[in-house]
């Protein structure tokens, strides 16, 4: 299974293009690291991956063998989860997605039950997010896009807002999250992540400079940095 990238090209306004007819693939069944500076084009993969942004021309492809992917979706997690949350409480958030996808209400008040003890929020399930820890909205922000089960999860160097403990609860929760069968690419400049991959895919001015196992990437991120 594979995410394939064909001849991708991709400009914002007034700019130069930042994707210029680019063309690789990302094994999925992984965890897979994107790394490379700032403004190399991390965080504009990743949503147009996810569809989040349209590309000028080329096509992203996700290639799975059988009929097993009909179903496969993607869920993404922004650096800042103050992006993405949108209700007034956390209980009603958690149940947003639900809504969205027609869950029937005795199904939904299980499945927020659920993750309300997954991702250890009970005592929090009627506190507004704006009263919760840094900690606290990632949490809440990733189970609520893990709430509708994706098959593959996008996450945007989602320890940036982070003290260490959250950011060991969240690296705990992603072990976990593959173990269960989550495809994950995540966005990261940090070599103790990319270390934590299976594959890391390294991007500079738009162009993919490294595209292969973790633990054969040379130097870690002084790789993506050198000329």
């Amino acid at each position: 299974m594979r995410i394939r990238i064909t001849d991708l090209c991709f400009q914002y306004r007034k700019s130069l293009p930042l994707f210029d007819h680019l063309t690789f693939e990302i094994p999925l069944d992984s965890v897979v690291a994107i790394t490379g500076d700032s403004g190399a084009g991390k965080t504009t993969l990743l949503k147009l991956i996810a569809g989040i942004l349209q590309p000028a021309k080329g096509q992203i492809d996700i290639i799975i063998p059988g009929e097993a992917g009909n179903d496969l979706h993607f869920g993404y997690l922004f650096q800042n989860p103050d992006d993405q949350i949108v209700h007034f409480n956390v209980e009603r958030e958690l149940a947003f997605n639900l809504e969205n996808r027609n869950t029937s209400p005795d199904q939904m008040k299980v499945k927020v039950e659920k993750a309300l003890r997954e991702y250890h929020l009970t005592d929090r399930r009627d506190a507004s997010p704006n009263d919760l820890s840094g900690g606290e909205k990632q949490r809440l922000a990733l189970a609520g896009m893990m709430i509708s089960n994706p098959g593959i999860l996008l996450l945007d160097e989602p320890c940036s807002f982070l003290d260490v403990f959250s950011q060991i609860h969240l690296y705990r929760k992603i072990i976990e999250l593959r173990r269960k069968g989550i495809s994950i690419i995540w966005i990261t400049q940090e070599l103790h992540e990319i270390q934590m991959a299976d594959y890391v895919i390294a991007l500079k001015h738009g162009r993919v400079v490294w595209n292969g196992q973790s633990s054969r990437y040379p130097k870690g991120k002084e790789f993506v940095r050198a000329e």
